[in-house]
């Protein structure tokens, strides 16, 4: 989805403790998980399950964004198949 560069600045600039309230934060995540939101510094997805938390609410929003990009783009090469 990020390609190796991605995933490594997604890792560093979504500091994430544990989210108890994200049963599944071992999964990876769906289509059905999106449009992903910003909320604070948490990242929730349209079911209100937390993701990940940022560092700053700025952050969070960038992340949310570039996520519901990244998706977008995923399903519009799927139907160009």
């Amino acid at each position: 989805m990020f390609g190796s560069g991605g995933i490594q600045l997604f890792r560093r600039i979504a500091v994430t403790p544990e989210c108890p309230d994200r049963s599944d934060r071992r999964l990876p995540l769906r289509s059905g998980h999106f449009p992903v939101q910003a909320r604070g510094r948490e990242i929730v997805t349209q079911h209100g399950v937390i993701i990940a938390t940022a560092a700053d609410p700025e952050m969070s929003e960038e992340i949310a964004r570039r996520l519901n990009e990244s998706d977008l783009s995923d399903q519009e090469d799927q139907w160009a198949l």
